[in-house]
């Protein structure tokens, strides 16, 4: 029987494997790539974090901040590439003509030009490279490899710390207030969702419904903080006018309408069905 790291250590190659081909595609300019790079490197990163108490960790911090840095390049190309995309759905809606909207536009248009200036240039370069050969060298586990035990405990470790962020939200003070902590909220869901997926070889069907509960979670507060990004966006025209002004009117319904969701939706998510059998 193998050791329980081993299903893990073979999630892993398949995300190095990913980065390659969507690192390829990216350079193609191909359709969602951007966005499915930003993705395998987001997974990697909180596996890193996950099971930080396994790890060699003057190998593995090194890793995570690399990542980091690859993953802000493709988040500026990602982040103007959404919010164009919810601009587009928008004109569609209401018609051709010239307004302050066209004008935003060609603003995240030319953000997301430079975006990509900035990060081409990186994936064909050494840094990039150095980074991608350390992933490919498996990762770095310290002597004490853990056991199931020990897994299990690492992916309750990060519903509780969802649960007290969920908690945190509920009573936050105000509603800037709340959508901070609910940003927190979306950020832990990430974390347990990729730490499940990385556990299916080793759990089944039980980290099956962990990972399934928290990307429910995050597929909520993800439309609430595209929204939001959409707002401030807004927020920093100099002189709206009233195609942006109703634009913007349209973003704070859709993201009160998320945040509204998000209850239904937590309380489904943390029933025991699906993380009850995280408790000791």
């Amino acid at each position: 029987m193998s050791h329980p790291h081993e299903p893990v250590e073979e999630w892993w190659r398949g995300q190095v494997v990913a980065l390659h081909r969507w690192g390829r595609l990216v350079l193609r300019d191909e359709d969602d790539s951007v966005h499915q790079m930003r993705v395998t490197v987001r997974r990697m990163r909180s596996v890193l974090a996950t099971y930080r108490p396994f790890l060699d960790q003057e190998r593995s911090e090194p890793l995570r901040e690399e990542l980091k840095w690859l993953g802000a390049l493709l988040g500026e190309v990602r982040d103007a590439e959404v919010l164009r995309g919810r601009l587009r759905r928008w004109a569609a809606e209401h018609g051709p003509g010239p307004t302050g909207v066209d004008e935003l536009r060609a603003a995240l248009a030319e953000r997301q030009s430079q975006g990509r200036g900035l990060l081409l240039p990186e994936l064909d370069g050494d840094r990039y490279r150095t980074l991608t050969a350390a992933l490919a060298n498996g990762l770095p586990w310290s002597e004490a490899l853990p056991g199931k035990k020990a897994l299990r405990k690492r992916l309750r470790r990060g519903w509780r710390r969802l649960t007290a962020a969920a908690d945190a939200a509920a009573n936050a003070g105000d509603a800037a207030e709340r959508h901070r902590r609910l940003h927190e909220v979306r950020k832990k869901a990430k974390r347990v969702r990729y730490a499940a997926e990385s556990l299916r070889e080793v759990f089944g069907k039980d980290a099956e419904l962990v990972e399934k509960a928290a990307k429910s979670i995050q597929s909520n507060l993800g439309d609430l903080n595209d929204a939001a990004v959409m707002i401030r966006t807004i927020q920093l025209v100099p002189a709206p006018d009233a195609a942006v002004r109703e634009l913007l009117a349209v973003e704070r319904a859709a993201a009160d309408e998320a945040e509204e969701r998000f209850a239904p939706v937590w309380k489904k998510a943390n029933r025991p069905k699906a993380v009850g059998w995280l408790s000791p």
